[in-house]
């Protein structure tokens, strides 16, 4: 810290990850809001540490405002309240990504969400955005063929993959942070 009666904003790399600091002895310069209250830090007085993977995605976020993403689900026809999410969130680059790939970024992503950066909004999809490469995807073709498969087995909950689409946008808290590391 400069002084403690100042507020330090300040980024650093380390280790292979970036720490992020904004409290100061006498308060804290931020805070984190949710839909339903603002929470009181979102860095709980501690750096936030971000892995490599969740730096790229904070400084997408701020250059674009906002990404794609999608989530698989296993419902079934007959009964309404059976629902699971099976893989979620799915972010790709390219529709030929492999299950590998999209855990690695998913991971990346719920991180984030966690430390309260970003928001994973189902409901709300992008109007200038082509969700073709999440829906015609190699992963999601695999997971209906797996359904399908999963139909011909007595006492399989599910028989209809779905695909929920949204949209990855920072929260107040993650446009700070996406500041510092600019």
């Amino acid at each position: 810290m400069n002084n403690n009666d100042q507020v330090t904003k300040s980024a650093h790399r380390h280790h292979g990850h970036i720490h992020t600091h904004g409290c100061s002895s006498d308060g804290c310069g931020c805070s984190s809001q949710t839909a339903e209250k603002e929470t009181a830090c979102c860095c709980s007085h501690k750096p936030l540490v971000l892995d490599p993977q969740e730096t790229v995605f904070i400084q997408a976020l701020a250059q674009q405002g906002c990404l794609p993403v999608s989530r698989y689900i296993l419902s079934s026809s007959s009964e309404k309240e059976v629902r699971f999410e099976m893989l979620a969130p799915v972010y790709m680059n390219d529709p030929s990504d492999g299950i590998e790939i999209v855990k690695e970024k998913g991971a990346a992503l719920k991180g984030l969400k966690e430390k309260g950066l970003i928001s994973l909004d189902y409901d709300l999809r992008l109007t200038d955005y082509d969700y073709k490469p999440y829906t015609e995807a190699a992963l999601f073709a695999y997971f209906k063929d797996t359904v399908e498969e999963g139909k011909k087995r007595p006492g399989f909950l599910g028989d209809t993959a779905e695909i929920e689409l949204g949209a990855i946008t920072l929260t107040d808290a993650g446009k700070r942070i996406a500041e510092q590391l600019t």
